[in-house]
């Protein structure tokens, strides 16, 4: 039986290694960043995927999935700071009002790229 989180940690793992497949096939020997988003695509009638290697630091979007890659020195590291959480709707009988459950960074960065719902 299937169990909340199960298939959200499955494609999770499966991203990840989407995206170090990604990295492996990028031809670089200087440090750079992958980038991951998704979104509606009706000509496809779903989700359209994309992955793109940056050389430099991109910005930080709602939605966005980024991790650093060195390969002289082996990393191939996630980047909370620079990834924002998915876009996915959440039941509001899960969401808090305490002061200790906000994200005082999330909420910044929602500030930053005008993206606050009130």
């Amino acid at each position: 039986m299937l169990q909340l989180g199960d298939v959200r940690d499955a494609m999770s793992w499966d991203c990840w290694r989407q995206a170090e497949d990604f990295a492996s096939k990028v031809v670089s020997d200087k440090p750079f960043y992958v980038a991951f988003h998704a979104k509606p695509d009706a000509k496809v009638n779903g989700i359209r995927q994309a992955f793109k290697a940056y050389s430099i630091m991109p910005k930080g979007i709602i939605g966005l999935l980024v991790w650093y890659v060195d390969r002289p020195k082996g990393i191939f590291e996630f980047k909370p700071e620079l990834s924002s959480p998915p876009d996915v709707p959440v039941d509001p009988s899960l969401l808090s009002d305490r002061r200790e459950d906000q994200s005082e960074s999330l909420m910044n960065k929602g500030k930053e790229l005008n993206v606050l719902v009130s």
